[in-house]
């Protein structure tokens, strides 16, 4: 089942949960009211990893600096 999200696939995030940025890919599943997306995390030059992380670890990159 999906929900209605305000994360975008191919967009960059910060993952709190890593400490690193990631690419959203898709939304996965819903687990307890809470969208489970697959992201990606770039490991090295060309190497790539794919994780499961809930969309509130998730935080956009493109935020307005405070007091803007």
């Amino acid at each position: 089942m999906k929900m209605k999200s305000s994360i975008e696939r191919g967009a960059d995030y910060l993952c709190t949960k890593l400490g690193d940025v990631v690419t959203a890919i898709e939304q996965v599943a819903v687990v307890k009211g809470l969208a489970m997306w697959e992201v990606e995390r770039k490991i090295s030059a060309g190497i790539k990893k794919r994780l499961i992380v809930s969309e509130r670890t998730l935080i956009s990159l493109q935020m307005t600096p405070a007091g803007a």
